[in-house]
This record gives structure tokens, C-alpha cells and sequence, in this order.
């Protein structure tokens, strides 16, 4: 499912009424293939509220196509696929309206909330798709474009699932979806961050070394040990390259991480022996 996944994201004339859509294919972490297209809606007319928040207007659409009309460019990266949305619940339910309301026939597709897991997996102050975008350094000039918020939920996701080592689950089934995340939250609650109360003496050893963090932890959190590394000069990167000095592995780190940290010969670091190495800075 990593390797191959497609993010999705709609903005809305009113309701459930598309007026934008935005699809990024991703493989392997790198999106692939993008599409992006103004929708004519099936009823003429906008939310004020709506246009204020993603500046579309009905004067941008009326000579766009409808939905009906662009479900042969889309419908090969829907049908069969992986679908992640920030907040599925809502982008979902515009797919199935629009499919509706066109009689189109439903595809077959699971899809994942990335709002939902960050929820889960982070500890932040929100979960909007900026805060969580933020969180990993990910920059976003154009908030509430379909396309950008598309690109930015799918690397989000990617970075969730090697970090996490999320298993498939379908939204589509509220069931099994419920068990994941209840067992995401067992987990989290489980693990105890001592960051809080660590003190560790400033230093340059760590001075533009390069850091990819991936795991779960249980005496730091993620943001504890990022934080850790970049107030000691150190950098923080999402994907591991030649110029990666260190990797922090948690449990559960995505095996393509490690299997490629090991081909490039990169040290890998454990919870334990990253609290020695920042204990031990100045020695």
C-alpha cells in the first residue's frame, strides 16, 4: 500500500458539491502523477463562506466541465486504488455524491485519514492539514488549492506509514478502522517520553549532521528526540540519502528506511544509544 497510493482532495462549491479536485499519485514516497481540474458543479451556484475560504468562484467554473465529464480522466487513479485524504470523511462523501448524483457506478477503493492517524500518532495542538504539514517541515504556499492539499496529504501519509509501520484498513469499514486506531492509541498511551525532564549539555557535535528520524519511541517522543537534535545544531530530514549521517530507528521503523540506510552504509542509531549520545555530548 506505501508504494502505491493515491491522495485526494475536493473543494466544494456548497455541501457536498465538487468545484475542484486534486490527485497525486505516489510511489514510493515520490509523487508521480498529478491532476488537477476546476469542476462545473451540478447546481449553479456557491457557498460566500466557501469561495472565501479557496477563492473559486462560480465565473472560474461555468465553462469548466462537470464531474460526469472528467470521471474518464480520474476514474484509473480511483478505481482498484489507495485512497488517503486529509479529513476522508468529508472528501469521501463529495466522491460519493458526485457519483450519485451522475449514476455513476461506485468504484472499489480503500482509503485512509491522514487527519485521523496524525490524531493518533502525533501530539500536536491541531490536526489541520497546515499544523500536521508544519510538523514535518513540509512546505505549503497554497492552503485549501486541491492539488496542494492533495500533494501535501500524501506525503504525510507516506511519512506516517514508514514511521508507524501502519497496517492496510479501509475507512470504508467503520469496524476495522475503530480497532486500528484504538490500538494506535493503546500504544501511544503506553509509551512514556522522559523528554520533559532530560537536561543534556549544549554542544557542536552534532553541529549540520544530517538526522532521519522514523519509529515509535518510548522514552522520547518524536518530537522530543527532533527537537534534541536540531537545539544541538543538527538537521532533521524526512528521507534518507547519501548525505544522511544517522538514522534514529524506533519500533516498528518502515523496512524500506532501514533497508536503504544499510545499503548506504549510514549509522543507525537506537532510542538508547541516541539519549548516550546526546548524554555524553562533550566527552
Amino acid at each position: 500500500m506505501k508504494n502505491n497510493f493515491v491522495a485526494l482532495d475536493f473543494e466544494t462549491s456548497y455541501g457536498k458539491i465538487p468545484c475542484s479536485i486534486g490527485l497525486v499519485e505516489f510511489v514510493d514516497g515520490i509523487p508521480v502523477r498529478k491532476y488537477y481540474k476546476l469542476i462545473k458543479p451540478f447546481e449553479l451556484k456557491f457557498s460566500y463562506i466557501n469561495s472565501g475560504i479557496h477563492g473559486i468562484k462560480l465565473e472560474h467554473v461555468i465553462n469548466e466541465r462537470e464531474f460526469n465529464l472528467i470521471w474518464d480522466d480520474i476514474s484509473h487513479l480511483i478505481n482498484n486504488r489507495v485512497i488517503v485524504c486529509h479529513n476522508s470523511s468529508f472528501d469521501i462523501a463529495v466522491l460519493n455524491h458526485a457519483l450519485e448524483l451522475y449514476n455513476i457506478p461506485k468504484p472499489n477503493y480503500t482509503s485512509h485519514c491522514t487527519y485521523r492517524i496524525s490524531q493518533q500518532c502525533l501530539d500536536l495542538n491541531n490536526y489541520k492539514l497546515s499544523s500536521v504539514a508544519k510538523h514535518f517541515k513540509f512546505d505549503q504556499f497554497n492552503y485549501h488549492n486541491a492539488l496542494e492539499d492533495a500533494l501535501i496529504c500524501g506525503k504525510i501519509f507516506y511519512e506516517l506509514y514508514d514511521g508507524y509501520n501502519l497496517s492496510a484498513v479501509s475507512q470504508e469499514s467503520k469496524k476495522q478502522s475503530n480497532s486500528f486506531y484504538n490500538q494506535l492509541l493503546e500504544r501511544s498511551l503506553n509509551t512514556k517520553p522522559i523528554e520533559n525532564a532530560f537536561v543534556w549539555n549544549k554542544s557542536t557535535i552534532l553541529f549540520n549532521k544530517s538526522f532521519v528520524v522514523s519509529g515509535i519511541f518510548k522514552r522520547f517522543s518524536r518530537d522530543g528526540i527532533i527537537s534534541a537534535i536540531v537545539e544541538n545544531g543538527g538537521l532533521v530530514k524526512t528521507s534518507i540519502s547519501s548525505k544522511t549521517h544517522y538514522v534514529v530507528a524506533g519500533g516498528n521503523m518502515g523496512p524500506a528506511k532501514l533497508e536503504k540506510a544499510n545499503q548506504l552504509g549510514i549509522k543507525i542509531v537506537s532510542e538508547d544509544e541516541f539519549i548516550k549520545l546526546i548524554s555524553d555530548l562533550d566527552s
